[in-house]
């Protein structure tokens, strides 16, 4: 059965229907700068490098022969010792109460001194990422194959997956074992080991585009982009601002146009995260280039001021869903660049939807007018009823600093027919279920939304089986079929393909 998916009408899924899961990585602990810990636990970064964790993870884990070995005869030798005990019933029992004892003082310690208070969340969520990312290190000799092929046993035969490659040599964080280059050949050989099943996007980095350095058999990398997305080596191009740039760069231009064009899908990342850039901030960087607002007594628009001085907290600014107003909106980008230029037509998923904390910031302020928006009305009473957009209402400093990313994201989809968002990492929060529900009924950006995971980034808050299983029972077959087949074909489509 062949459905138009143009058509917005709900349709009964065919058996057996190809899912797209629009949103994975398979880049390994290999592919990581070394310091990757800088300015995140800044005591111990030199320490903690991506190098120590891969050797913890080879050498010192259950994965390891020797290891195996040396913890099967340390229980050996324990369970020896207690067969002894048992002879003797009041040494046993004074062993059990001694063992007994010191469990429960270690656990009241715990519970007293409580060491995780001691570290701030941006901390714990970067050791949660050394640690996911050491799961994969023992994966090292055999790379991206291996990542691939456990996370395609997760899913039927028939889906296909969007990977997603990673290139952090720009990110101020030292050198990874293996250069983004290598990555990109690896997961290009990947791919010809999975025909049509992997489907790979090409990161874009506006400093690796005029990087005099870069040469790759004579092509430049802007050309070498474009030359393999039209042989459809690539099918899409990945964006990551917060490693230290804006979305609406002009060194990207050329780039977009060239994917406007075409209508190349762009997938770039949307939500705060434990992957930013590490150097030091940018003095360019404590104001907005191109948003601006009037203040009292100030004789014209200034640009709206960006204080934050930790990486953390400025690179933000980068991932801020504003930015791709500037970039879409053809008044914005032509003054930003000083000539007549039109992106109005990108197809741009903003990734992650803006993120778990923006979602609760929406649903748990009642009181920020900006944070109403989300209703079933029609497109055009929507932009003619009272309800306050987010693109054009006020001032463009409340709206940045006020409004939920959640909010933007989704007044960015009505405004402009190529905005797409994807619900991945996020769909681990299953309190977020109802109001996606809700999103996949507004006729409005019910075909903008994409179904997609973030494996194996996520596995560090549930198994990708268990998301994608509780998803799909929640939302039922119609609307995973629609966010997982028809809105994700739409998506991938290209003047060079079709899906």
């Amino acid at each position: 059965m062949k459905h138009d998916i143009d058509s917005d009408s709900t349709l009964n899924p065919p058996k057996n229907y190809t899912v797209y899961n629009c949103h994975t990585h398979t880049f390994t602990i290999d592919h990581v700068p070394n310091h990757f810990g800088k300015k995140v636990v800044p005591l111990l970064y030199q320490l903690v490098t991506m190098k120590t964790v891969k050797w913890y993870y080879l050498n010192l884990t259950v994965r390891n022969k020797n290891y195996k070995k040396f913890i099967h005869r340390c229980k050996k030798v324990k369970y020896f010792f207690l067969d002894i005990l048992k002879f003797t019933r009041v040494l046993f029992w004074v062993y059990t109460l001694i063992l007994f004892l010191g469990h429960w003082l270690f656990k009241m310690l715990a519970n007293v001194l409580v060491l995780s208070n001691l570290f701030s969340d941006e901390t714990k969520a970067a050791f949660k990422r050394f640690r996911n990312l050491g799961r994969y290190a023992t994966y090292s000799k055999s790379g991206q194959s291996k990542v691939f092929d456990l996370l395609e046993k997760t899913y039927d035969v028939n889906t296909k997956f969007v990977v997603l490659p990673m290139d952090m040599d720009y990110m101020d964080a030292g050198d990874p074992i293996s250069d983004y280059m290598q990555q990109l050949e690896e997961l290009l050989k990947v791919k010809s080991n999975n025909k049509g099943q992997l489907l790979p996007f090409v990161f874009a980095d506006p400093r690796r585009i005029i990087d005099s350095k870069v040469n790759i058999n004579g092509f430049s990398y802007e050309k070498y982009m474009q030359r393999h997305l039209s042989k459809q080596n690539f099918h899409g191009i990945k964006m990551y601002p917060a490693l230290g740039y804006y979305p609406f760069d002009k060194d990207l231009i050329n780039t977009y146009k060239f994917a406007q064009e075409h209508q190349i899908p762009i997938m770039t990342h949307c939500i705060e995260g434990t992957v930013f850039y590490r150097g030091k901030k940018k003095k360019e960087w404590s104001e907005h280039p191109i948003l601006k607002y009037t203040k009292k007594k100030a004789e014209g628009p200034i640009p709206i001021p960006l204080p934050q001085t930790k990486n953390y907290h400025f690179t933000t600014n980068f991932t801020h869903p504003l930015n791709y107003h500037c970039l879409l909106d053809k008044g914005l980008l032509s003054a930003y660049l000083g000539k007549d230029t039109d992106l109005s037509k990108l197809k741009i998923c903003l990734a992650h939807f803006g993120g778990t904390k923006e979602w609760l910031r929406y649903t748990e302020d009642n009181w920020n007018n900006y944070n109403n928006n989300i209703s079933h009305v029609s497109k055009e009473a929507y932009f003619e009823s009272k309800i306050k957009n987010t693109l054009n209402h006020g001032s463009s400093r409340t709206i940045w600093w006020n409004a939920s990313w959640l909010s933007i994201i989704y007044d960015l989809m009505i405004k402009y027919e190529g905005v797409y968002t994807d619900i991945s990492f996020i769909i681990f929060n299953e309190d977020l279920f109802p109001l996606l529900k809700y999103l996949l009924n507004d006729d409005k950006v019910k075909h903008k939304i994409l179904f997609g995971t973030d494996y194996y980034v996520v596995a560090q808050k549930n198994t990708e089986k268990a998301l994608y299983q509780n998803l799909r029972s929640y939302i039922g077959e119609d609307l995973f079929y629609m966010i997982s087949n028809i809105n994700a074909r739409r998506f991938l489509s290209t003047s060079f393909k079709t899906y």
